[in-house]
């Protein structure tokens, strides 16, 4: 297979999640409107880490549904004018994402633990819903990485094999 294609597969699966998690934006912006009229304390302090994976979930959706189809443009262009020069810059990019994502994950691990922490210090229930948000914000992310850094991988496999063509 060539640069354009494994760039198209990989575009392709990044649009798809994207399209996945604005769906799931949705979904959870009408639970927090119901949340957000109820009076239960726990989840009323699931409203901020919900807004912020909202945002997450709406923005780089939409990021990815709409944005990266251009990568793939740019690759394809950059690859008729300069085929090895597009090569390498593409090994480098999924090298940094590789780099990125794998320096994260331990990040959003400790994190999860210490909102879990946190959960057993607070007493007040609306503290106890801000640290379950929280795991849950984290854990959001620390899947989201994942996935991305599988799909990522895949595509710097397929770059790698190329280079060594």
């Amino acid at each position: 297979m060539e640069l354009i294609q494994y760039t198209s597969e990989w575009v392709k699966g990044e649009v798809n999640q994207g399209k996945i998690l604005i769906i799931l934006g949705v979904i959870l912006l009408i639970a927090s409107v119901f949340i957000f009229k109820g009076t239960n304390d726990i989840l009323r302090g699931m409203l901020i880490p919900f807004g912020l994976i909202l945002l997450i979930f709406l923005g780089y959706g939409a990021y990815q549904t709409f944005g990266q189809q251009s990568h793939l443009t740019k690759v394809t262009e950059s690859y008729k004018e300069n085929t090895k020069n597009t090569i390498q810059k593409e090994y480098e990019f999924a090298q940094k994402g590789d780099k990125s994502y794998t320096s994260l994950k331990p990040i959003w691990a400790l994190l999860i633990v210490v909102s879990v922490a946190l959960y057993f210090i607070v007493s007040k229930d609306y503290s106890k819903g801000l640290a379950m948000g929280l795991m849950l914000l984290f854990l959001t992310i620390l899947i989201l990485d994942s996935v991305m850094h599988y799909r990522l991988k895949t595509y710097l496999k397929g770059i790698t094999e190329i280079r060594l063509e």
